[in-house]
């Protein structure tokens, strides 16, 4: 214990600082002396800070006098008539202020993180959602919670489902994805299925393009592998109105669909195949094709889809769709979630 050096101009000077066994001050510094002591060193009087502080002026000089004995130094010069910072109230003040700044943001962003306005959410999407779906929500998102960053990629369909089931994304956006009790999920949208076609097509000048008209040509469509919910969907209604054409999947497998895929694009184009899209998804149309309504028109759902146990930003990102949809008329009425299983429908 290293005995105090008594200042006989002040009364407040008694640093008792307590030294390990290799010599070294304690340092355990509580937050509340720290800002007694800005508020003192700011105010260079006691009985302002006190008052700044709300507080009575002998407990703020009780706070003083512990952080001193704490610190084993004296951090201001006390004399009947002024009180100045002493050299080494100076340096702690320089660092202070900057400490307090520190844990406030630090309180701060842990409650916006515990209510969702802030952190991180990973979301998985489809190709088909990428140009219209998605960018409304993530602008709204922006708008309301400028402070969560988003990770996106990406995926084709049963990619995606499995990962939000694993937890390596919070949210995913698919169309008719094959889902399970493990996933909440919410029909956020419904569109209409169209077809695209090489311009030089017979029925290129039609639209829209009546179903049966299609019957006996060849599909050229993403493997079932990918996206089973959406390929039953599709398949499910064009058989239902005579459908018995070839199915050519793709083998490229990327966001531009069909006009990426070589073998496709070249057969779309000569007017051997046609394949699926929707209105949203192409802007524009690649040259030389041509999309077209059928008649009847399926009309194809988007899901979002997420675990039970999603935390405040994925609850928010739901709120955020859920105004969307409803402000753009994607549904007739408000989107309602769900949990339970969900298949092709």
């Amino acid at each position: 214990m290293i005995a105090p050096t008594v200042d006989r101009r002040s009364r407040h000077w008694r640093p008792r600082s307590y030294r390990g066994q290799d010599g070294a001050v304690s340092g355990h510094v509580e937050l509340r002396h720290l800002r007694a002591f800005v508020a003192v060193a700011e105010e260079l009087h006691f009985s302002r800070a006190a008052k700044r502080l709300h507080m009575v002026q002998q407990s703020l000089s009780a706070q003083i006098q512990q952080l001193e004995e704490e610190l084993g130094v004296r951090l201001f010069v006390r004399t009947t008539r002024k009180v100045e910072l002493s050299d080494a109230g100076r340096v702690l003040l320089a660092h202070a202020h900057s400490i307090l700044d520190a844990v406030s943001t630090a309180c701060e962003q842990t409650r916006r993180a515990s209510s969702g306005e802030a952190g991180q959410l990973a979301i998985s999407y489809t190709p088909t959602v990428a140009a219209e779906t998605l960018p409304l929500l993530v602008k709204e998102l922006h708008r309301r919670h400028p402070a969560v960053a988003l990770q996106m990629c990406e995926m084709w369909q049963a990619e995606s489902v499995d990962a939000v089931k694993t937890g390596r994304f919070d949210i995913g956006l698919a169309r008719c994805p094959m889902l399970d009790a493990d996933l909440e999920y919410l029909s956020m949208r419904e569109e209409p299925l169209g077809v695209v076609l090489g311009s030089r097509h017979p029925l290129a000048a039609q639209d829209p393009v009546p179903l049966a008209h299609l019957a006996y040509a060849t599909l050229a469509i993403w493997p079932r592998a990918l996206s089973p919910g959406f390929y039953d969907q599709v398949l499910g209604v064009f058989r239902s109105h005579g459908f018995a054409g070839r199915i050519q999947e793709f083998e490229y497998l990327s966001s531009g669909v069909f006009h990426s895929d070589p073998a496709a694009r070249e057969e779309i184009a000569r007017c051997r195949a046609f394949s699926v899209a929707f209105a949203t998804q192409f802007d524009p149309v690649p040259d030389g094709f041509v999309w077209r309504r059928v008649d009847p028109a399926p009309m194809i759902p988007v899901h979002m889809f997420w675990r039970p146990t999603a935390g405040p930003a994925t609850q928010n990102f739901l709120a955020v769709a859920l105004d969307v949809a409803e402000r753009e008329g994607w549904a007739a009425g408000p989107p309602t979630r769900r949990s339970a299983a969900v298949g092709p429908h």
